[in-house]
């Protein structure tokens, strides 16, 4: 098959067809390709619509944003915006764009496609999980409501010029736009495919979609447009789907896959053992928090004893043994390396004769079966059996529920299906507003608030906080906060994981950043 761009300049033609390879895709011989795989299928790929790691991997592939984080640490840098000002009040923010990106399709980006990929994200009819992120927008909530056809805040002066009015300051709002729900997004082609856009994408990253085999596989290859010279330095992007860890791990050793970002538990210690192995990994201390979630309009989680009980009755330090030690038991909602964390915070002991106590005074002392939703795949399957075992011997019944990815998202939105579940968030940028405003406020129930928790103490010193420009301040409203919801458990607080990536000899420059994906436009693979 010939794969080809028309556009409006001339491109590199990449031609497909000239060998299939082992994976099953036609690609050109010698082709520098980046083999990946997944458990599940990728949720999606419109990045008004992804709020998943999965999602993001390759939404930050195919769409850029004004700004990004460095490859290796969450400092700022310039994405399509060359450069950036704000004012002293932290309410007014004015973006200068490139003049030389595309789309994959040859348009130039101009300041109003930025304009359209946050309307996008703030119309209430794209159910977008980001809106939380820029209502704060001037004209934000006209636009929702159907009262202006564009954001008054968002100002776009000429086509490589964007400013945004806030209703208050907001001292991270740069911090942001670096999510894939800030993307340029080109109108034309998101209204043509309206709900199917995700599978006809068309963004001005790195990559572009070329193939999309729900459950099988994911193809990306080069964008031709792309403004950076010299990247991106691969030609393709294979990710096999529906891959277990295990035979990822067994693929990894044929030398049929190229990195992997999950070592099995059971493969973890012979790993570390080898030093061929170990030499090949990378350690990545996530800015993530691992809990379990508890529906607190649900019988029996509307009682905080119940859920207090809960928290006494899980032991963390076995679940990090069950990791090979790859985590750190929790105290609370913040993971240790976000500012703000509070290293004074007392979390719960494992003490199960105290988790029997609240049950019989909750008068559940007989115990009572609950649904514990997880990911379909054998890590969550492992620590969901130690947290069964666990409640066991304080009476409790754990039935345990593996659900698809995509699936499991859905569900735990839903204030009516879901009693439990094991979920972990990790930070999209580092201020506690991004967990305990994202995911605990009440605005957020049916978005990310998937424990539908509520306390207005909580609720008013969140608030205070979000607009609040002294750090020091800022962080003790959110300190104080965060107490107010351990001591209300709504989630099981269970460890801040620490993950280790493998890759092959061969795979250069594939470097981790605590808060995203790994970026592709960098990667190179050498002959193997």
């Amino acid at each position: 098959m010939l794969f080809a761009l028309a556009g409006l300049a001339p491109v590199t033609l990449l031609v497909f067809g000239c060998g299939k390879g082992r994976d099953g895709v036609n690609l050109p011989r010698g082709a520098a390709v980046l083999r990946i795989a997944d458990a599940d299928d990728v949720p999606t790929l419109d990045p008004a619509a992804g709020y998943d790691t999965e999602s993001w991997t390759f939404e930050q592939a195919i769409f850029d944003t004004l700004v990004r984080y460095r490859d290796d640490n969450v400092e700022l840098e310039p994405d399509l915006a060359t450069s950036w000002e704000s004012s002293s009040d932290a309410r007014t923010f004015t973006f200068h764009l490139r003049r030389d990106a595309r789309f994959s399709n040859g348009r130039a980006v101009t300041s109003d496609d930025f304009r359209y990929g946050i309307e996008r994200v703030l119309d209430p009819a794209t159910n977008s999980r980001g809106m939380e992120y820029y209502r704060s927008i001037v004209g934000s909530a006209d636009f929702a409501a159907h009262r202006a056809t564009h954001v008054r805040g968002i100002e776009t002066p000429g086509p490589f010029t964007i400013v945004f009015q806030l209703d208050s300051p907001d001292p991270i709002f740069v911090h942001k736009l670096t999510m894939p729900f800030a993307s340029a997004v080109p109108r034309e082609v998101a209204q043509r495919w309206g709900e199917d856009f995700s599978h006809h994408v068309v963004g001005s990253g790195a990559f572009m979609l070329r193939q999309w085999l729900g459950e099988e596989r994911l193809v990306l290859v080069r964008n031709p447009y792309y403004f950076q010279n010299g990247e991106p330095r691969l030609d393709a992007i294979v990710d096999s789907l529906g891959v277990t860890p295990e035979l990822q791990w067994l693929r990894y050793e044929a030398g049929s896959l190229d990195a992997l970002t999950e070592i099995p538990p059971a493969e973890f210690p012979y790993v570390m053992k080898t030093a061929r192995l170990r030499a090949l990994t990378q350690k990545k201390t996530t800015v993530t928090t691992r809990y379990l979630g508890m529906n607190c309009q649900m019988w029996p989680f509307t009682d905080v004893r119940v859920r207090q009980a809960i928290n006494y009755g899980i032991d963390r330090d076995k679940l990090v043994a069950l990791l090979n030690g790859r985590g750190v038991a929790a105290t609370g909602v913040l993971p240790p390396n976000l500012p703000g964390f509070d290293a004074g915070l007392k979390g719960y002991s494992y003490d199960p004769k105290r988790a029997r106590a609240l049950l019989e005074e909750a008068h559940l002392a007989a115990g009572f079966t609950f649904e514990l939703w997880l990911r379909a795949d054998t890590t969550m399957l492992m620590l969901g059996q130690s947290i069964q075992q666990d409640l066991a011997l304080v009476g409790l019944h754990v039935e345990i529920k593996p659900v698809a990815w995509g699936p499991f998202l859905e569900a735990i939105r839903d204030p009516h299906t879901v009693q439990a579940f094991l979920s972990a968030w990790e930070a999209d940028f580092p201020d506690p507003q991004n967990f305990l405003g994202v995911l605990l406020a009440r605005d957020q129930w049916r978005a990310n608030n998937d424990a539908f928790y509520y306390n207005p103490q909580f609720q008013k010193l969140i608030d205070r906080a979000a607009d609040q420009t002294d750090l020091k301040v800022r962080y003790q409203l959110y300190n104080q906060a965060e107490k107010i919801v351990v001591a209300d458990a709504p989630w099981a607080f269970l460890y801040y994981p620490v993950v280790y990536v493998i890759t092959q000899p061969w795979v250069h420059d594939y470097t981790l950043n605590p808060m995203r994906p790994t970026r592709f436009e960098r990667v190179w693979v050498s002959k193997h």
